[in-house]
C-alpha cells in the first residue's frame, strides 16, 4: 500500500476480544510484493470486522491515531474503497477532524469545492459521491451548524441520520492519544480501528490509549500497524 509516497503494511488486523492472537495475519504469495500483502491486509480486515461473525458484523467504525500523522486517512479511504467493492450497500468515509482537512484531500476533494448548508436528514445528498457505492461526507455536511466541540446528545443524532443514509460509515476521528473526541465517537459506535506507526508510537503511550478508550466504554476493533519494514530483501520474499 502506498499513503503519500510511502509504502506501508498493515499488520494484526482486526484483534477483537474474543481472540487476540488468532487475527494476526501473515499473508506470502507466489507473487509477493508489498503493495499486495497491503491489499490482502486490507481485505482480510473488511472481511473480519464488516461481514457476519463475531459478535455481529460493524456498521460504524472509527479509524483513528495514536499521534498525529497522515496515513490514517489513506487507510481510511482504501478500507472503503474495499468495502464498497464488496457489498452491495452505501458505504460513507466521513471527516469528523475539524483540525485536519486530509480525508478530503485523498479522496480529491479541494478547497475550491464548496457545500450549501445542509438540511437535516439528506446527508447523502449533500455528499460528494467517489464511486458507485462509496460517499465523502466533509466536515461541514457532518457538522452541519454545530460547534466541531460536539456534544454526545448531537452525535447520536447524527449517526443515526447516517445509519438512515448509508449502510457502513468509516468515521476519521483525531487522534485518540492526543484529544476525546475519537474516544466519545467510538464508544457511541461500533468500535475503533487504531493505526499505529512502526518504530514510532511507543507501547505506554499506546497502552494508555488502550486504557482511556476502555475506560470511555469504546470497543477496539483491531490496530493497523504502518510503515513496516521486512528484514528480508523483496527479491528473496518472491521467492518463496
Amino acid at each position: 500500500m502506498c499513503v503519500n509516497g510511502k509504502f506501508s503494511v498493515i499488520d494484526n488486523v482486526a484483534r477483537h476480544e474474543a481472540g487476540p492472537s488468532t487475527n494476526a495475519v501473515q499473508l506470502v504469495s507466489p507473487h509477493w510484493s508489498s503493495d499486495h500483502y497491503a491489499a490482502e491486509q486490507i481485505r482480510h480486515l473488511v472481511r473480519q470486522i464488516f461481514f457476519p461473525g463475531w459478535p455481529k458484523p460493524a456498521r460504524q467504525v472509527v479509524f483513528s491515531s495514536i499521534e498525529e500523522h497522515g496515513e490514517v486517512a489513506g487507510i481510511c479511504l482504501q478500507v472503503g474503497e474495499e468495502l464498497a467493492a464488496e457489498v452491495p450497500g452505501k458505504v460513507a468515509v466521513i471527516n469528523t477532524d475539524w483540525r485536519t482537512s486530509t480525508l478530503d484531500q485523498v479522496c480529491g476533494r479541494t478547497a475550491a469545492d464548496t457545500t450549501p448548508a445542509v438540511t437535516p436528514g439528506l446527508l447523502r445528498m449533500f455528499s460528494r459521491q467517489i464511486s458507485d457505492r462509496l460517499w465523502l461526507v466533509p466536515l461541514e455536511v457532518f457538522v452541519g451548524d454545530n460547534d466541531p466541540a460536539l456534544a454526545a446528545t448531537w452525535l447520536r443524532g447524527r449517526l443515526a441520520q447516517l445509519r438512515l443514509d448509508f449502510d457502513y460509515a468509516l468515521l476519521h476521528a483525531p487522534p485518540a492519544g492526543l484529544y476525546t473526541e475519537a474516544s466519545l465517537l467510538a464508544s457511541l459506535t461500533d468500535g475503533i480501528i487504531l493505526v499505529i506507526q512502526a518504530n514510532l508510537t511507543r507501547r505506554g503511550v499506546a497502552q494508555k490509549t488502550k486504557q482511556e478508550l476502555e475506560g470511555a466504554n469504546a470497543r477496539l476493533l483491531g490496530t493497523v500497524l504502518t510503515d513496516r519494514t521486512f528484514p528480508i530483501p523483496e527479491g528473496i520474499y518472491k521467492r518463496l
